[in-house]
């Protein structure tokens, strides 16, 4: 399999079950910089799936701009961040053409957001609960290993 070379995230074996309970129960929390915001609630789907976080512990933000200044000074962009912290964690980038559920999707609306998809769409957290994007324009597409 392609899991090989440096593995850090393995996806539990009750992964699928483990996202779709922590999507039920997360449905209606609302956006919140820094604690639910894109990046928040894709890496809070990861921790359910592997036990571990995907942002690095040094990266914390509580505002839009702080957050900005996180992106900037990681990564220069949002999607060279997620680019960066995929690859160290062991992440393989995958055509988007096969993304499956669970998968870390990178994409632009007016910005670059990101989301975790459900096999079909991107959920993302919006205002007052997470929202299912259809024909959404991604950039990239992230799979954490199987166990």
């Amino acid at each position: 399999s392609w899991c090989s070379g440096k593995i850090v995230l393995i996806k539990k074996t009750d992964w699928n079950i483990l996202l779709d309970e922590f999507i039920a129960k997360n449905r209606f929390k609302g956006f919140s910089w820094g604690s639910w915001d894109c990046c928040k609630f894709a890496n809070a789907c990861i921790k359910e799936m592997t036990g571990e976080n995907l942002i690095p512990k040094q990266l914390k933000w509580k505002t839009e701009a702080e957050a900005m200044r996180s992106i900037k000074e990681y990564g220069k962009t949002l999607s060279k961040s997620i680019d960066k912290a995929c690859k160290k964690k062991g992440l393989m980038l995958v055509d988007k053409a096969f993304m499956q559920k669970g998968d870390l999707i990178v994409y632009k609306e007016e910005s670059e957001l990101v989301g975790i998809s459900d096999g079909f769409k991107v959920l993302t957290p919006s205002d007052d609960m997470v929202v299912a994007k259809q024909n959404v324009n991604i950039i990239s597409v992230w799979r954490v290993c199987n166990g």
